[in-house]
This record gives structure tokens, C-alpha cells and sequence, in this order.
């Protein structure tokens, strides 16, 4: 064997190792927090690919995550949800988002590509929180964060430029983990 085509071979083998070792090394494992954790310093995680447990909610103008029981400065907020990927959860809200519920590329924010993992724990998400009018469930989610920014309002600083109006930080869901679908409560 020539010189040459030892040394093209030796350099395809090396390219080849750092290729799959690249690939290998790109594997992003999700940092757990609590619904009450992200609110309180959504900064913190911005682009932080996360899993979290909380109570989504999806109406005219909604598709949230929030939880109940926390206190301090997170007590009254939530967090928006979006599918990513090629999926959307087809919510409703100002601004030219339609209710389309697929995209013909997938979802980028920020300059980064979402996915979305379609499988049986998802489909039995989107078929539950896709109710009409209104519908709440228990939810584990992977996804990925994007705190907007903080911003000055009458009642303080928020963090927020996504979703209703631009009032909220964004999770896209890239992972449903678990889900239980929960009562309405009536009034």
C-alpha cells in the first residue's frame, strides 16, 4: 500500500473517532428543578435543558405550567408551554399565532432547534390537555427553558417576552415524562 493512501486511511479513522466521540460527548442530561425553583430565578436556567413536575393548564389565551404551593416571589406566576419540534399545541393567544398544530420545520428559539419525542406518553398528554374548552393535567416534562427577559412593571420586575401578550418565560416540551390528567374545578 502506498504512502498515501496509508496516511488518507489514517485520516479518515481519526476523523471517524472524533466524530463519534463528538456525538457521543453532545449528550445533554436534564437538570431536574422544582416549577417553584424556575420561577424564582428563571435566569438561572435560561437555555438550560430541564425536567420539571408541574400542573399544565390550556385554555383560550393559556397553555401553562404552574404550581399551587409555591411562596415568595413565584407565588402568582407560571411558566408558557409550546411543543417543539415539527408539533404545536395549537393554543390561541395574541399576536398572529394561529392554531395550526403542526409547522413545517421545527420550532427554533433563540437560535436553537427543539425537537419533540412524539410517543405514547405524549399523545396521551396532547389528547388529554387538548379538551375544549379547558383542560388541567399532572405533568413531568424534559424540555428546553428560555427565561425572556427581566423586565419593570407597576408590581415589579418579571421575567417574561413569551406567550399571552409576552408576559411569561417559555418551556418547550421536547419530552413528556408522565402524565395523569386532573379535575376541573368548578366554580
Amino acid at each position: 500500500m502506498s504512502q498515501s493512501v496509508t496516511a488518507r486511511i489514517a485520516s479518515l479513522l481519526v476523523l471517524f473517532c472524533v466524530c463519534t466521540c463528538s456525538a457521543h460527548a453532545q449528550v445533554e442530561e436534564p437538570t431536574r428543578v422544582s416549577v417553584c425553583q424556575l420561577l424564582d430565578d428563571p435566569g438561572r436556567y435560561n437555555h438550560a435543558l430541564i425536567e420539571v413536575t408541574g400542573k399544565a393548564e390550556r385554555a383560550f389565551e393559556n397553555f401553562t405550567l404552574g404550581y399551587t404551593d409555591c411562596t415568595g416571589a413565584s407565588r402568582h406566576k407560571a411558566v408558557w408551554l409550546e411543543y417543539g419540534g415539527k408539533e404545536s399545541s395549537g393554543t390561541m393567544y395574541c399576536c398572529g399565532v394561529t392554531q395550526d398544530r403542526k409547522r413545517s420545520k421545527p420550532l427554533v428559539v433563540e437560535g436553537i432547534t427543539t425537537k419533540l419525542e412524539v410517543d405514547k406518553a405524549f399523545r396521551k398528554f396532547d389528547r388529554i390537555i387538548q379538551k375544549e374548552p379547558s383542560a388541567e393535567a399532572q405533568v413531568t416534562v424534559v424540555g428546553r427553558f428560555f427565561s425572556g427577559e427581566k423586565r419593570k412593571f407597576p408590581a415589579g420586575f418579571f421575567w417574561s417576552g413569551y406567550g399571552h401578550m409576552g408576559f411569561f418565560s417559555l418551556l418547550i416540551i421536547e419530552r413528556v415524562v408522565g402524565v395523569e390528567s386532573t379535575p376541573l374545578k368548578t366554580p
